[in-house]
């Protein structure tokens, strides 16, 4: 009966957060114009996107894809001990259990023998990360951060949550993608509890900018600036990838994700693919969507299916489908287990990878963390593993159901219960 009671508050709340946020996005939007000539390839898509994201491209890059935990958990546990001189950890989600254990055992382990070890959790996010892994890595000398802890006196400022997931060792080597710690991310998304994730390992002179990223949210918990060659050594070129990093932070009015993702929708002439955990479109997002169908380019989506943690955005994306099939959108459901990956790529050439999902709450509320890279070499490599996860998934022909105004307390509700992993 408690719960009931309460439900008219909940909604109210809702109501509140999704209508600020959807009002948000139509003013970043008109604040924002895009550029429709800047056509993906040309020298000025590449002048415009660095306008987008502030954030200059660097060349000489090197990325390596990993796919599922079997991959990622191995490649990130491996630097982290061979670290020498600093690590610099942040991410959203760090759950006790297998995985937990052994990050903070690694953490530990180097922070033991001089190495300069910085952690960022976000303070929703690792709350379940165990009290004793807190104070392991406490006493070992790891130097923790929580982002946004509990404040009575500034509740709107607890709404905005540290989603991004960025790791930098010794200044040289980074990884950006959608993996946390938590034991689910364990395997190779074989069944339901084991989720279906990529993650990105990044040498080059991208990594300072990741390193930039870092430190841009270790001062705003309270820490010193990082710098000196610990973090900021020379960096080679590893590779042949231009890339750049970038983040969001829409408390500090950084619009910088749902620009860059409107922007590279209006670049697209052939082709716009979507692999993402949670897609809820607002209207400018809807409008980028609608707009590039009508211009002829071919756009494929690929939605979680029933196995999700977040069942609002499950929910409240079928009722999008119907408008999306209309327009000719190819949507597909992935069927295995619980898709985690957040993945966009344009016209065969242009990808963008990272943190943020495509609903209110990362556009416009959560700290994120992104990575522009263009390069055709890449691009296809990500069309490849896609292609894969096609074959597991199911194509949507037909939407399930309509979108009606019932629906509106279900969709007023989504910003605040629906997990921001």
């Amino acid at each position: 009966m408690k719960l009931l009671r309460s439900l008219p508050c909940i909604a109210a709340v809702g109501i509140a957060v999704l209508s600020s946020s959807c009002i948000r996005g139509l003013r970043v939007e008109m604040r924002q114009p895009v550029d429709r000539l800047a056509a993906v390839g040309t020298t000025k898509f590449e002048t415009v996107a660095a306008d987008t994201v502030n954030t200059p491209w660097t060349s000489g890059n090197h990325v390596e894809i990993l796919v599922n935990g079997d991959k990622i958990f191995p490649s990130m546990l491996n630097d982290i001990k061979s670290a020498k001189k600093s690590i610099s950890f942040e991410t959203y989600l760090f759950i006790e259990g297998k995985m937990a254990s052994q990050f903070v055992s690694a953490f530990c382990e180097r922070a033991r023998a001089g190495v300069k070890v910085h952690v960022i959790l976000d303070s929703v996010g690792g709350m379940s990360m165990g009290d004793a892994n807190y104070e392991r890595m406490i006493k070992a000398g790891v130097d923790v951060k929580l982002y946004h802890p509990l404040n009575l006196r500034n509740l709107l400022r607890f709404n905005v949550r540290d989603h991004r997931k960025i790791m930098v060792i010794d200044g040289k080597t980074g990884y950006s993608g959608g993996c946390g710690v938590a034991d689910f991310w364990m395997g190779n998304a074989q069944s339901p509890e084991h989720w279906r994730e990529t993650h990105y390992r990044l040498t080059g002179p991208v990594v300072a900018q990741l390193q930039e990223n870092f430190n841009e949210n270790w001062v705003k918990c309270g820490g010193k600036p990082l710098s000196g060659i610990a973090y900021y050594p020379r960096l080679q070129r590893t590779g042949k990838v231009k890339a750049q990093a970038y983040t969001a932070s829409p408390i500090d009015k950084n619009y910088a994700i749902p620009h860059i993702y409107r922007q590279a929708m209006a670049s697209a002439r052939k082709s716009i693919v979507i692999k993402n955990s949670y897609i809820f479109l607002d209207r400018p997002m809807m409008k980028a969507v609608i707009d590039a169908r009508k211009r002829g380019v071919h756009v494929e989506m690929i939605f979680a299916w029933e196995h999700t943690d977040a069942w609002p955005i499950r929910h409240l994306s079928i009722y999008q489908y119907h408008k999306l099939l209309k327009a000719g959108v190819h949507i597909y459901e992935y069927r295995p287990s619980m898709i985690h990956c957040k993945v966009m790529v344009i016209d065969e050439l242009f990808s963008i990878i990272g943190s943020a999902n495509i609903d209110p709450r990362s556009l416009y509320i959560n700290d994120e963390s992104n990575v522009n890279i263009l390069d055709e070499g890449f691009a296809k490599q990500q069309l490849n593993i896609i292609a894969n996860d096609k074959l597991d998934s199911q194509r949507v022909l037909k939407p399930p159901f309509f979108w009606n105004p019932v629906t509106i307390p279900s969709r007023a509700a989504v910003t605040v219960i629906a997990p921001q992993l």
